[in-house]
């Protein structure tokens, strides 16, 4: 392996990251420390490398804060829209049908985990979660489940199951196949990464759920919904959980029907578009993210008529205003992981910067032995950290890569192996328990710090990853 200071520096700052989160220690600080020391070592010599070490904490951030900016912005107007609705009285017109399903916390967890895993399947969790979340996070919250509890069946449900089998637009078996330098092996990676990530999304929420069952509560009665009781919620959560759901409601009747009808018909052609145009990840988003600030809009203008224009602006105050609460913590921890792939890095160091996470990852594959069970799990080890940089399809050619080179001479299914890897990269990056990941979106809907969502997820989504990678050796 040639692994250069910065190489060192990035790996040993990664492993402190992921220590420090595993025993519930703050990482904004270890981030910010790497990051500088990556840019004091990549640049070398004292005084240009204090000044470039300083240089990459300030630009480093910058890039993050763009790439993390389309999420701020969909959740500023999703945020604002909920409470223009909310002052109308239409966020529980257009919830009332589905209280008769979710009659208490217990059936809202499962029901959101189908529901999230149906859209998500469909239209890829990022546009998904806005949609989860203007319809069925208040009603859950109403009948009992945490908002923890809410969390996690949606991450898991889309950023876990639906993600990374992605079953229908099969973009990551694809991607896994010519990564292996097999094209013709993307059906065969496509049908083995359902079954696992199946085998995986079972284990792990019904885990999640044993460790949940005992903080959901009686349903409240319609009376107290205006009175927020915070030992109905997680500590830390009561301020966020009031904001999405507590607001005072001004108006009903007539009004907050017409724009409950009104809601719910927007996004369902929302749908419609995305399937008959082919619309996908980030131009899904824009959709939906649009189609909230319309419906914020007008709302806004049937509530307050001639203070509309005032008013609007406090809408979207209050929903940037909670975006970078939730995000403002999770940038920098982004900004030094990001740094892992070669095209942020290049973005802060210059032409020629090498993609630090990724140049480890490739130095490792050599110490991996040809046995299946060793093979198998060196795959999935490798798709896990290719993960770590907050983006689970980044890894894909390098498991893929790795599947392909394993497997030649060997006899190991390659397919397997290539399964199995997608599986632990969008697993990990999708993600379920990596903090700086889309995960954050779920978080910042809901009103739960992130990082305690990614530590929540851990142990049920790895011991559904090494029961489904038992299992793909002994089947295939």
């Amino acid at each position: 392996m040639d692994w250069d200071i910065a190489h060192i520096i990035y790996a040993l700052g990664a492993i402190t990251v992921v220590m420090a989160m595993l025993f519930r220690k703050g990482v904004i600080i270890p981030s910010l420390v790497t990051t500088f020391l990556l840019g004091w070592a990549y640049k070398g010599g004292f005084g240009e490398g204090i000044i470039a070490g300083l240089a990459a904490i300030y630009n480093a951030n910058i890039m993050a804060a763009k790439e993390l900016f389309s999420i701020i912005l969909l959740i500023a107007f999703m945020v604002g829209m909920l409470n223009a609705l909310k002052e109308l009285g239409a966020d529980r017109k257009m919830i009332a049908p589905i209280q008769r399903i979710m009659v208490n916390g217990h059936a809202a967890y499962w029901i959101l985990f189908i529901a999230t895993a149906l859209l998500s399947t469909a239209f890829w969790p990022t546009p998904a979660v806005p949609l989860v979340a203007a319809v069925l996070i208040p009603v859950a919250l109403r009948v009992g489940l945490p908002p923890m509890g809410i969390a996690i069946a949606i991450t898991l449900a889309g950023q876990g199951m639906a993600l990374s089998a992605d079953a229908l637009m099969q973009v990551a078996p694809a991607l896994s196949a010519k990564a292996a330098g097999m094209p013709q092996l993307s059906e065969a990676i496509w049908i083995k990464s359902i079954i696992l990530t199946l085998i995986v999304g079972g284990v792990a929420s019904i885990i999640s759920y044993v460790r949940i069952a005992k903080t959901i509560k009686k349903p409240k009665g319609q009376g107290q919904l205006d009175e927020l009781d915070e030992k109905y919620f997680e500590e830390g959560e009561a301020e966020a959980a009031a904001t999405l759901e507590f607001m005072p409601q001004k108006e009903s009747g007539v009004t907050a029907t017409f724009f409950a009808i009104f809601t719910i018909v927007m996004f369902l052609l929302d749908i419609v578009a995305m399937s008959m145009f082919d619309i996908k990840g980030g131009d899904a988003g824009a959709l939906i993210g649009g189609t909230a600030a319309i419906i914020m809009l007008v709302a806004t203008i049937v509530r307050h008529r001639g203070e509309a224009f005032e008013e609007i602006g406090e809408r979207l105050t209050e929903g940037f205003g909670f975006a970078i609460k939730i995000m403002g913590s999770i940038i920098p921890i982004a900004a030094f992981f990001f740094l892992g792939g070669q095209e942020h890095s290049t973005a802060v160091f210059g032409e020629g910067a090498p993609g630090f996470l990724f140049d480890i990852v490739e130095g490792m594959q050599a110490y991996i032995p040809s046995n299946e069970f060793i093979a198998a799990f060196g795959v999935l080890l490798v798709g896990i950290v290719c993960g770590i940089d907050g983006s689970g399809f980044a890894g894909l050619p390098i498991t893929g890569a790795l599947a392909g080179a394993l497997s030649h001479g060997t006899g190991i299914d390659t397919s397997m192996l290539a399964a199995v890897g997608q599986m632990g990269s969008i697993w990990s990056g999708g993600g379920t328990f990596i903090a700086w990941s889309s995960l954050i979106a779920v978080a910042a809907f809901v009103g739960v710090s992130p990082i305690e969502l990614a530590r929540k997820n851990f142990l049920p989504v790895m011991i559904g990853l090494i029961l489904a990678t038992i299992l793909a050796v002994v089947i295939w």
